[in-house]
């Protein structure tokens, strides 16, 4: 398959009477052929009313609902460049990302009309989720998704022609080093990486996916909306991540596949043990975009009686880049070896290899990584070097070839010349006892430059000591490594 929009017509046609989409809030299910045919009826009225051609970008501002899934493959269809926006970020942010990508239209659903409403000057059409919809200024072509399952299919063999290495979707950053950046990615780079996912974590054709993650993200829409639609499986939508509704969702539907970052699990065991749930459809808990603790790995496993299969990944790389085995050895801590089809070597600032145990960046290669940043050349000469991707994250492998992060580049603190990485702070702060949730950064010092500084927030109930916690650290951590500060907060 050269496209993703042949790999979902492939799925379509072999699977067309299996329950593709069910929809948490209405329990409504549709079939692969069902959603088939409303995505070549919205490609039809994209088509037609708003003149969307190859090359043209296109915002999709919505939940994980159908029309996610319609507008996606949709634009798919006709070589549309698919920009999936964030709807946490502010009305100016959006827009900012809307005028960086040059979008001529938006999809958008009822909650999220009033961020819409400053971009509107640079768009020229708008297509609505609802039949409802609210008129924004200027001369904006309106539509809605009723609208468009009226239209005829349009003739698939009337659309464009499009190639493997063409320009698929514009995934923004979060921008915590300054204003987001576009990470182009091509219809291999997201193939490539979901065809991996899928062998890592052995996709099956009866898989029940739950969108625990944001579709609009990479980690959602590679590791659960691709990898499900490879495999013929099936996808619980729910609208927005609540650890209630995902624990429902699991045993209400019999979800198989559950793929969350390590916060929603935490947030998931806060409400646990509870008769209520039952977790015995799950095969496999996967995490990422961020390191589980180990602490937090062992209740998760007790608690779902199901392996934890962590991974890391970025959205430079399409998203995962490595994953622990589902069978074989398993490592806490540790964020696995590399994908099938993806390199990833540690090196030291000198680009060269380094020995097992000793802490370096990780570069990334392969068919996974992506064209470079939009707009961005100097961005995009500073991680793309001599074929790859380097990713600021710091990190080790082990005699095994397991790797370990220690952080991001940028987040290391610097005590008097000696480096400390956050991560194996906060390590040892969740084995106390009485404490859910830690961060450690740096803080400035008159006498080392930075100090480490501890937040930590107490289980319910629980009254935390600073000087225990202090105690405990000392007895685990080298002085240096020590926080200075602790600061006792609600939440983080």
């Amino acid at each position: 398959m050269e496209t993703l929009f042949e790999l979902f017509q492939h799925s379509a046609t072999q699977w067309a009477e299996k329950p593709y989409l069910i929809d948490y809030h209405t329990r409504n299910q549709v079939t692969y052929g069902e959603v088939w045919k409303r995505v070549l009826s919205v490609a039809h009225l994209l088509q037609d009313q708003f003149g969307v051609m190859p090359g043209h970008r296109v915002g999709i501002l919505l939940n994980n609902q159908e029309a996610f899934v319609e507008a996606f493959f949709a634009l798919q269809a006709l070589g549309a460049v698919v920009v999936p926006l964030n709807y946490r970020l502010t009305s100016q942010e959006l827009r900012t990302i809307c005028e960086d990508a040059e979008m001529t239209g938006l999809i958008v659903c009822e909650d999220y009309y009033e961020l819409c409403e400053e971009m509107c000057s640079n768009l020229r059409w708008i297509l609505y989720a609802e039949p409802e919809v609210k008129q924004p200024g200027g001369n904006v072509a309106l539509k809605t998704l009723d609208e468009a399952h009226t239209f005829a299919p349009i003739d698939i063999n009337q659309l464009p022609p499009q190639k493997s290495h063409d320009l698929m979707t514009l995934i923004y950053t979060s921008g915590t080093t300054g204003r987001p950046k576009g990470v182009m990615l091509t219809h291999r780079n997201l193939l490539a990486d979901a065809e991996a996912n899928a062998q890592v974590i052995d996709a099956r054709q009866e898989d029940v996916f739950v969108t625990a993650s944001p579709l609009f993200h990479v980690f959602g829409l590679t590791n659960v909306l691709l990898t499900a639609t490879m495999q013929g499986a099936s996808i619980v939508l729910i609208k927005r991540f609540n650890p209630k509704r995902l624990l429902e969702a699991i045993t209400m539907f019999r979800v198989t596949f559950l793929a969350a970052v390590p916060t929603m699990y935490q947030m998931m065991l806060s409400l646990l043990p509870n008769p209520a749930y039952d977790f015995s459809s799950l095969r496999v808990c996967h995490s990422g975009a961020a390191p589980m603790h180990q602490a937090v790995f062992h209740q998760v496993e007790a608690m779902f009686s199901a392996p934890v299969q962590e991974g890391y990944g970025q959205s430079e790389a399409s998203s995962i880049v490595t994953s622990n085995p589902l069978q074989g050895i398993r490592k806490p801590g540790s964020i696995g070896k590399a994908i099938p089809g993806v390199i990833v070597e540690i090196v030291d600032e000198l680009g060269q290899v380094l020995p097992p145990m000793q802490v370096g960046e990780l570069r990334v290669k392969g068919d996974t990584v992506m064209l470079g940043y939009l707009n961005r050349p100097d961005a995009t000469a500073k991680a793309l070097r001599d074929g790859w991707l380097y990713t600021s994250d710091m990190g080790y492998t082990d005699e095994d070839g397991y790797i370990f992060l220690n952080g991001r580049r940028d987040d290391l603190i610097n005590v008097g010349g000696s480096k400390v990485y956050p991560q194996e702070v906060e390590e040892v702060l969740y084995q106390y006892k009485g404490i859910s949730a830690c961060a450690v950064k740096g803080e400035a010092s008159e006498l080392y430059h930075q100090m480490v500084a501890a937040y930590v927030v107490p289980e319910p109930g629980i009254t935390l000591s600073t000087a225990d916690i202090l105690r405990h650290c000392k007895a685990l951590l080298g002085e240096y490594k020590i926080p200075k500060a602790i600061y006792v907060i609600d939440e983080i």
